[in-house]
């Protein structure tokens, strides 16, 4: 059952990572508007590693990173105001047109895949919050478990990753007309709950 969980966990963590419109959705619905789908999986398998890759340097900081903030009571409150701003943020975000982007520097679609999915300081933090939360809340998660628990995890972040990107190049017809409806509202979402985080972050520090 344990080998399921972890393998679910680390899908629907990458789905809710992924969803955001970020610059690896948009390369992925560009690529297909212009050529194929099949042209966009050159980007979206990269992508996926590098996010695999990323998973993995948070794991490693995380143990070092959870035992500074159970130390320093500033750290825990920091938190709790990033959360909170970081959630007003996409609530309130305006997201940009995306029909005009260009490419000017001609790079191999596996490499820049591997680039905008790598090169993402956001997902990481994103990563370094959800590993955390999961292992304070949810599950035990860091790089003493079992070697195919961490395997499985690993599985479900990458086909998570890789569905959602998909799912982004399949409808990309309907997303290139309706992208900045649906970010918003997905940013808002997210934004939401970040908000709920924070708070009931708050309450913890201060009541329990």
């Amino acid at each position: 059952m344990n080998l399921i969980y972890y393998l679910i966990l680390g899908f629907l963590t990458a789905i809710l990572g992924a969803l955001p419109l970020g610059t690896t959705n948009v390369a992925v619905i560009n690529t297909t508007l212009k050529e194929t789908i099949q042209s966009a999986l050159k980007i979206v398998y990269p992508a996926a590693i590098a996010e695999v890759i990323l998973v993995l340097i948070a794991l490693y900081a995380n143990a070092t990173l959870l035992a500074f903030i159970d130390h320093n009571i500033w750290v825990q409150y920091s938190i709790v105001v990033i959360l909170l701003v970081l959630g007003a943020y996409l609530f309130f975000k305006k997201n940009k047109d995306m029909h005009h982007t260009k490419r000017k520097l001609k790079i191999p679609k596996p490499l820049l895949g591997f680039i905008l999915g790598m090169v993402n300081p956001a997902v990481l933090m994103y990563w370094l919050v959800a590993i955390t939360f999961l292992n304070k809340k949810i599950m035990h998660l860091d790089l003493s478990i079992n070697d195919t628990l961490l395997l499985l995890f690993l599985i479900g972040v990458f086909f998570g990753k890789v569905v959602t990107l998909y799912g982004f190049g399949k409808f990309s017809h309907q997303l290139s007309l309706k992208t900045h409806h649906i970010s918003t509202k997905v940013n808002q979402i997210i934004g939401v709950l970040l908000a709920i985080v924070s708070i009931v972050q708050f309450i913890k520090i201060v009541y329990v």
